[in-house]
């Protein structure tokens, strides 16, 4: 038993640090395919992996100071991969805003939807009346319809607000000029 128990304990670094780096090279594969950002933020700072990497490194310290023998190369695969765990999950974890629509986080396409698909959306506000992000209102590829609530960090609103009316406000303002006629809109 205790031979298997070695045998896993040095095995399992190696995997860890393999499908992290694997998870990173196909989160950089995704977000390198995606063209014509105009803006990006970061929706939540991922916990587990942070949390992950605050452990290795307090049982790597506790282990020095305790005068336990440190096992060097499984403590640095086990960071190394809970750095590629991290840098892949804060890519992930973006909202990208770019010239063909909004993606809500790369591995999260229900969260991405194109300009086109909109059909409608308002600004949402918290209780002081603090402009905290859009509803948008839309129909994905299989026709339903859909409601996507996006958090807009307060040093991006003016930005997003001018992408809005690039993106939407021109085709909203046809459609309405379309069915009311443009003379019945200036009366």
């Amino acid at each position: 038993m205790g031979e298997l128990l070695r045998l896993l304990h040095s095995v399992l670094p190696v995997c860890f640090f393999g499908v992290t780096l694997l998870f990173l090279l196909v989160t950089l594969l995704h977000r390198w395919q995606i063209k014509g950002v105009r803006l990006q933020w970061l929706m939540h700072w991922p916990l587990l992996p942070t949390g992950f990497l605050l452990l290795v490194v307090g049982l790597g310290i506790y282990a020095v100071l305790e005068g336990q023998a440190v096992p060097v190369l499984s403590l640095g695969l086990y960071f190394g991969g809970g750095l590629f765990w991290l840098t892949a999950s804060v890519l992930s974890a973006q909202v990208l805003v770019t010239e063909y629509g909004i993606i809500g986080g790369l591995n999260r396409p229900e969260r991405s939807i194109g300009w086109g698909q909109i059909v409608d959306y308002f600004p949402w506000q918290d209780q002081k009346g603090r402009l905290r992000g859009f509803v948008f209102l839309f129909v994905d590829m299989q026709g339903r319809r859909r409601r996507l609530n996006l958090v807009v960090p307060r040093t991006y609103h003016w930005a997003f607000h001018r992408m809005l009316e690039r993106y939407l406000d021109t085709r909203f303002e046809l459609a309405v000029q379309q069915c009311y006629g443009k003379k019945a809109l200036e009366e």
